[in-house]
């Protein structure tokens, strides 16, 4: 019992510390893979960019990569929207973006993910410039192109001419750690939910358990040491993410009956599909082939 429960545990930070590696496009999640309209609500600065570079084929020197992010830059006008620069590696040239209307972006898809977002604002690009608008949207209310003035520092836009400048820069030490944390978790939550096609709060328990279990292994806990106190905790974290005891996963090993109740209740409780659920999770997270 405590090997299998130790397995699940670990199987879990590997799951998370995999789906982090690598700097493709990572998705936004989702429940279903029902075809349909879906957006990307949870899309950050440096994702939109990374998918930006797989739709496009970019690299290297070539490749698109942010220049201010939406903490970092402020627009000389009143706006309750998050804008950031980026340099765009296929067009050659710089770009104010808002936040907002990346994740309000609309397309058509079995789930949502960042890659699809990403293909869909080059759609609404080539949109724009087929009716004449090449610096960006019509008023600059979504996007447009900006030029960097080496005299003041700043960008300046080009349909409207309004002026994107850094912030006052922090030194708050815990700050600036805290938004890293941050940004290290939704990177993580975003590639564990498209990955594995979880709900948003699945990824983000799965997350978590994660860095959990990948701190007690620093500590130098080898898994026949893990304290009863860790295992309790790990067995509590498992239980709440798939719904099932670990009673229940054992008697499924041998039961195909109990399999498929098992099934559908992780399947239920992780916002995900039996299919999937028969596919990976199951086999690499709780070990039931």
């Amino acid at each position: 019992m405590k090997k299998l429960l130790l397995a699940m545990a670990l199987t879990t930070t590997a799951i998370t510390l995999n789906s982090c590696s690598g700097g493709g496009g990572g998705g936004g999640g989702g429940s279903t893979s029902t075809y349909g309209a879906y957006q990307s609500p949870y899309i950050t600065a440096t994702q939109f960019v990374n998918s930006l570079n797989d739709v496009d084929g970019t690299t290297g020197i070539n490749a698109s990569e942010v220049t201010l992010f939406e903490d970092e830059t402020v627009r000389s006008t009143w706006d309750s929207e998050e804008w950031f620069v980026i340099y765009d590696g296929l067009r050659g040239e710089y770009k104010a973006v808002s936040l907002q209307y990346i994740r309000s972006i609309v397309y058509y898809d079995y789930y949502s993910n960042n890659y699809a977002a990403a293909d869909e604002f080059r759609n609404i690009e080539e949109d724009d410039m087929y009716y004449g608008n090449y610096d960006g949207d019509a008023y600059g209310e979504d996007y447009e192109d900006v030029s960097y003035n080496s005299y003041d520092g700043y960008f300046y836009g080009e349909v409207t001419g309004y002026q994107y400048e850094d912030e006052v820069e922090t030194h708050d030490v815990n700050l600036i750690a805290s938004e890293k944390e941050e940004l290290a978790l939704y990177n993580k939550v975003s590639k564990i939910s498209y990955t594995y096609k979880v709900s948003l709060e699945t990824a983000t328990s799965l997350a978590k358990l994660g860095d959990k279990v990948e701190g007690m292994l620093k500590k130098g806990a080898a898994q026949e040491e893990l304290t009863a106190e860790d295992q309790a905790a790990l067995m509590s974290d498992l239980e709440n993410i798939t719904g099932v005891t670990l009673e229940e996963v054992v008697a499924a090993e041998f039961d195909n009956q109990k399999k498929d109740e098992v099934m559908k209740k992780i399947s239920t409780k992780m916002g995900t599909t039996p299919q999937q659920l028969e596919d990976e999770i199951l086999p690499q997270l709780l070990g039931i082939q």
